[in-house]
């Protein structure tokens, strides 16, 4: 049954779903957690939470609160109907819901498709049923969601005040880590705009609900927790449009393992994606990817609050403590932040507050006496230090502890630490809280680059010191390693933005055809493959086809140079491991090795599929690429570019993207590899002509568009380099079998992705 899912999962109607102002709990129970809760995390709102009517059959009072016995016994419409029945129970109530006028739904009940085949076919009624009803529905097999900004929170999950607004917005396909993630948030002084758990998506999807967070004027960055990509080409779409507004996208994405894998599909019914694939997708598009719930939670808060992005990886630290500067050293190392060296002006500076033992360097120690030296106002050493770094014309951002002792401390402005005076105005020792934080306030908000605040380790912020933090502009990342890491992919996604600011929204492939070629499905011969590759400009080691041992000798003598020998047939996928290829074959020995091979593949090879063999010239040593597109079952044709030859088994060194791609692309692919030095010329050999390598891949990109879909696979390998020497030298082209030969035509363009405009 085919459901259009796209008026009732619209971003106009979500705005409604999302900040209800009256909500009926259908099947509310007091022998229900799920009930308790819910009702809970209602009143969260106070006075501004959405009016709640419990709807009952059985019982006239729940919670001491009076009942009605069915919908229909409503007044008027309410904004939101939150259905906690059994899943046999939920179509029926949405003929209900549908008849007196609600147009919002959220679904607590499992067994839907994370229940095996009946439950699927079961979401499948039920969305259907759904929209024919002009329902939006959340879930099922979700907790509900938390609007922090409307105060509402229909949210069957205990949930710790205070609720605090903010700019990050949290999508999350599983219920218990939507849970937790908010948790963390709580204890981390991170607001929030939005918190979902999707659910199973019957109806709202993921992709839905993170439109909806780019369109929201509240939502400064998003948090995603994916355990499958169901819509792998929006997905793409949205991450650009994010990128263009400025909107940072995290995810973590799970499924990286293949027990990963199983766990994904038995929870969510889903089809689980190659990992390479997703985190090459993600990183094609601008999105950071987290590998911990914590990761991505720190590092959605980072974006979210930050009043303005690294344009750079230098960092200068400010600490009062040595192990904090070794452990901050470390990990810049790690992820690959630069620690340059202050510059003198700011040397300069910084020894007027030093004490004069102190060592000048990046990442600077305070040391435990810095506070004793006297200073214009009633604040630490390491804020004026701070002020002063960055300053600093060769620092991109600042980062600084936030000694654990703050944060453990319970100071206010009725119990100030005094500071003492040395008689001219000055300040030395401790100082009242209140003050130092207005000061470090504007510091941070004043500051020319970004300044970044850590705790030592991730402690929980207690409520008054997060009052106190945030009404002074300052947020604190929770702890050394998360804040690393965060501030790695900042300066990760700002590189990406800038990279991409004027990127097409199509792919660079000329709209050429390949067409009125009769193909058939399995592996071609090499031979056609050739055909197909030089069809679209792609540069290929001569070759003949001979079809007898005398017309492979006579073509080895007319080349006079040592020559290679291969098979060529259909369905043939490998022909090394068969003896089907033969290297460096001298000219006198053309036919015996001709007639070695027809021998070798006899019981391999069926004769009906052999149309002859290859003959081909001998080249000298080159740098050796592979280069191939094979179709994914969920992102579609993938590019795979790495070290070609024997080198791609052992040293699996290769890049991925999504097709098409441009050449600023394919450029960047050849810089990720970790062999990229073979390109810039060693042992004597001339470094690669990379425009040139760059045309011939995307050449080969192109071919694969213009198969289409039938594409099962497409790999030159070799690719040969050699300065401006770039040629194919084996080539295979297999497509998916669907019983009969087909006529290759169409474009060479299917875009799949948009970019940020300019």
């Amino acid at each position: 049954m085919n459901v259009d899912l796209s008026t009732v999962g619209s971003s106009e109607r979500l705005r409604s779903l999302f900040a209800p102002r009256s909500i009926a709990v259908v099947g509310s129970s007091e022998g229900s957690s799920w009930s308790k809760w819910l009702l809970a995390s209602i009143a969260l709102g106070g006075r501004d939470a959405p009016s709640v009517v419990l709807v009952n059959p059985h019982r006239r009072e729940v919670f001491g609160r009076a009942t009605v016995s069915t919908l229909r016994e409503l007044g008027a419409p309410v904004d939101l109907a939150f259905v906690m029945t059994p899943a046999a129970t939920v179509e029926s109530i949405l003929e209900e819901v549908a008849a007196v006028g609600i147009r919002n739904v959220v679904v607590l009940a499992s067994g839907f498709a994370d229940g095996g085949v009946d439950g699927e076919q079961r979401q499948r009624q039920l969305a259907a049923r759904a929209c024919e009803l002009n329902l939006t529905l959340l879930g099922p097999n979700t907790t509900g969601f938390v609007n922090a900004r409307a105060r509402a929170v229909p949210w069957a999950v205990a949930v710790s005040p205070p609720l605090m607004q903010g700019p990050v917005a949290g999508i999350f396909e599983s219920g218990s880590i939507t849970r937790a993630a908010f948790e963390f948030t709580q204890a981390h002084a991170i607001g929030t705009s939005l918190w979902v758990s999707v659910g199973n998506a019957a109806v709202v999807s993921t992709m839905d609900i993170l439109e909806y967070a780019l369109e929201d004027d509240n939502t400064r960055t998003i948090a995603l927790f994916l355990e499958t990509v169901r819509e792998p080409q929006r997905f793409m779409m949205l991450a650009w449009r994010a990128l263009a507004l400025g909107k940072p996208i995290v995810a973590m994405k799970t499924g990286r393992s293949a027990a990963g894998k199983r766990a994904g599909t038995a929870h969510t019914g889903a089809i689980a994606t190659d990992d390479a694939v997703v985190d090459a997708a993600m990183r094609q598009c601008g999105v950071v990817r987290a590998r911990s719930v914590e990761e991505l939670v720190v590092s959605a808060g980072l974006f979210g609050y930050s009043r303005c992005l690294p344009k750079g990886r230098r960092m200068g630290v400010i600490t009062s403590s040595g192990g904090g500067c070794s452990i901050i050293a470390d990990r810049a190392e790690d992820d690959g932040l630069q620690l340059p060296a202050f510059a003198d002006s700011t040397a300069t500076a910084m020894r007027e507050v030093l004490p004069p033992y102190a060592t000048l360097v990046n990442p600077l120690d305070v040391t435990g006496a810095g506070n004793s030296v006297a200073r214009n106002r009633p604040t630490k050493a390491e804020d004026d230090l701070l002020e002063i770094a960055a300053r600093d014309p060769g620092i991109d951002f600042v980062f600084s502890l936030m000694n654990a002792s703050f944060l453990a401390a319970r100071l206010t402005t009725a119990d100030p630490v005094k500071a003492a005076s040395t008689g001219d105005g000055k300040v030395v020792g401790p100082v009242p809280i209140d003050q130092r934080l207005r000061i470090l306030g504007a510091i941070v908000n004043e500051s020319p680059v970004p300044v970044f605040l850590a705790s030592s380790t991730c402690l929980d912020v207690a409520p008054e010191q997060r009052e106190m933090l945030m009404s002074n502009g300052i947020h604190l990342l929770a702890g050394v390693d998360l804040a690393i890491t965060a501030l790695r992919h900042a300066c990760w996604w700002v590189e990406q933005r800038e990279s991409h600011a004027t990127r097409p929204l199509k792919s660079a492939a000329a709209t050429r055809v390949f067409a009125g070629s009769r193909v058939f499905a399995g592996v071609w011969p090499e031979d056609m493959g050739r055909e197909l590759l030089a069809r679209f400009g792609v540069p290929l080691v001569p070759a003949r086809l001979v079809k007898t041992s005398s017309e492979a000798q006579a073509e080895a003598a007319r080349l006079a140079v040592p020559i290679a020998l291969k098979i060529c047939a259909s369905g043939l996928a490998h022909k090394t491991e068969i003896g089907g290829v033969r290297l460096n074959v001298p000219v006198s020995e053309a036919a015996a090795a001709y007639a070695a091979i027809a021998a070798e593949t006899k019981r391999h090879v069926a004769p009906a599929s052999v149309r002859g063999m290859l003959l081909s010239p001998m080249r000298t040593p080159g740098a050796e690429l592979l280069v191939g597109i094979t179709n994914d079952s969920v992102f579609g044709r993938i590019l795979t570019v790495g070290l070609g030859g024997v080198w791609v088994e052992i040293m699996k060194d290769a890049s991925i993207r999504v097709l098409p791609v441009d050449r600023r692309e394919i450029r960047v692919m050849l810089e990720e590899l970790r062999g990229a030095a073979l390109l810039s010329g060693t042992r004597g050999m001339p470094p690669a002509d990379l425009d040139k390598v760059v045309d011939v891949i995307l050449g080969i990109a192109e071919a694969a568009l213009a198969i289409g879909p039938r594409l099962e696979a497409l790999e030159v390998n070799p690719l040969r380099v050699c300065g401006s020497d770039v040629e194919a030298l084996d080539v295979l082209v297999s497509l998916r079998d669907v019983g009969e030969e087909v006529t290759l035509g169409g474009s060479a363009v299917e875009p799949v992705t948009e970019g940020p405009t300019a």
